[in-house]
């Protein structure tokens, strides 16, 4: 049973970071995997929550807005 369980709980955070409430080790492992990939991932999360950033945004500050973005949506939790 604490399998099945386990499993819903991963599966929903999975959810939760490819539909626009990514929590912060996913943003983090984004960041810092510096692929092609995932730096368009994060790019498409920033955008997704209408956060601003430019080419001179690091991945760590882009990874701070978009943290402060999902904080201030009164629909997310913190």
């Amino acid at each position: 049973m604490q399998q099945n369980n386990d499993k819903k709980i991963e599966e929903m955070e999975d959810w939760r970071n490819e539909h626009g409430q990514p929590d912060f080790e996913y943003l983090q492992s984004l960041a810092k995997d510096d692929s092609p990939e995932a730096l368009e991932k994060l790019r498409s999360i920033a955008e997704d929550l209408d956060v601003e950033y430019g080419p001179g945004t690091s991945n760590e500050d882009l990874v701070k807005k978009i943290r402060l973005a999902t904080r201030s949506d009164s629909n997310t939790t913190p």
